[in-house]
C-alpha cells in the first residue's frame, strides 16, 4: 500500500466506496439481465443459438469479475483477524 496525507486518503477511500457502489449496481442489473436469460433459454440453447462472439465476450467478461472478486475474498480470508473465544454465558460460567 502507498502513502497518501491523511486528507487525500479519506478521498481516495471515499472515491472507492463510490466506485464499488456504481460497480454494485451495475452488476446487479447483470445479475438480472442474465435471470431472465436462464429463465428463457437453457445453456445448450444459448451455446447453439446465438452468437457466438456475444457469447463467448460474456463468458470472458463473467470470468474477468469472478476471477478480480475471487482475489479481494481471498485477501479478506487472508486478513481477517481470528476469531476470538466465545465469553462463557451465564449456563457456561462455573459457580
Amino acid at each position: 500500500m502507498y502513502y497518501l496525507p491523511e486528507p487525500q486518503r479519506r478521498l481516495h477511500d471515499y472515491k472507492l466506496e463510490g466506485d464499488l457502489r456504481d460497480a454494485y449496481v451495475e452488476l446487479l442489473s447483470a445479475q438480472c439481465a442474465i435471470d431472465r436469460v436462464k429463465t428463457r433459454y437453457s445453456p445448450e440453447e444459448v451455446a447453439h443459438c446465438s452468437s457466438k462472439f456475444i457469447v463467448s465476450r460474456s463468458i470472458s467478461a463473467a470470468v474477468a469479475i469472478h476471477e478480480f472478486f475471487t482475489s479481494v475474498h481471498n485477501y479478506m480470508l487472508r486478513n481477517e483477524p481470528p476469531p476470538q473465544a466465545a465469553e462463557p454465558t451465564g449456563s457456561d460460567k462455573a459457580i
